[in-house]
């Protein structure tokens, strides 16, 4: 049985979203897990680089599994769309 997997991207990575690495880091650890579904919730983020927004569109992209955002800061989430 499929449950979907909560993640709290504070505590995952950090407060501060900075690097490429972290976030490849991030998504080859979803890539690995079971579940179909996985919930990011950017709660309590307090900065997102552009070079991390830039991988996080690029990983997502090729993502197999099904991502949700929650919370999601208001300048990243008019890049994402």
């Amino acid at each position: 049985m499929n449950f979907m997997i909560y993640v709290m991207m504070r505590r995952e990575i950090s407060k501060y979203l900075v690097t490429k690495v972290s976030c490849d880091h991030l998504f080859h650890k979803i890539e690995d897990l079971d579940d179909n579904e996985i919930v990011l919730d950017f709660l309590l983020v307090y900065y997102i680089s552009n070079e991390f927004i830039d991988a996080y569109i690029a990983d997502k992209a090729m993502s197999t599994k099904k991502i949700i955002e929650k919370n999601m800061p208001l300048a990243m989430k008019r890049i994402t769309g």
